[in-house]
């Protein structure tokens, strides 16, 4: 049976891997937001799709990321 040291320990594993499986994701959005928006500059025909797409992805990037500033702030507050 683990100890309460032990599971804090895993716990505060795991919240760094959550940590930065958000980080990863906010910045693979990211890069997927800025393709629609190049995409809107050369392809007119989908200009505003792709512009709705570039902001919808831009709104999830930083969303990824303000949840990783969030679990960044625990994760001090225990460490």
């Amino acid at each position: 049976m683990p100890t309460n040291e032990e599971k804090l320990e895993a716990l505060l594993h795991d919240m760094h891997e959550l940590e930065k499986y958000l980080r990863e994701r906010g910045e693979r959005t990211r890069i997927l937001s800025l393709k629609f928006a190049e995409n809107a500059k050369t392809n007119p025909g989908n200009r505003e799709f792709d512009l709705s797409q570039s902001r919808m992805l831009s709104y999830q990037h930083e969303v990824w990321n303000e949840i990783g500033n969030q679990i960044e702030k625990l994760l001090k507050n225990y460490e």
